[in-house]
């Protein structure tokens, strides 16, 4: 059975000396087959929550993978 959360598009960003830079847009499953960094960050899968700039860790993104 396919996740449809795997689905939701989310913004990854590397986080720097000088701010908080995108990398891309893509869906979770694709932010998730990224390599393990610990400055990678997530914008959060809720569009009101991502558009407030509230960003996520790779722990919590993979937590929104599991079915409900």
């Amino acid at each position: 059975m396919e996740n449809k959360r795997a689905n939701c598009i989310i913004e990854v960003s590397v986080d720097g000396a000088n701010g908080r830079h995108a990398v891309g847009i893509m869906n979770m499953r694709q932010a998730l087959d990224l390599p393990e960094m610990p400055s990678l960050s997530y914008t959060h899968p809720d569009p009101v929550k991502a558009a407030a700039g509230i960003v996520i860790s790779r722990k919590e993104l993979a937590g929104f993978m599991v079915c409900r």
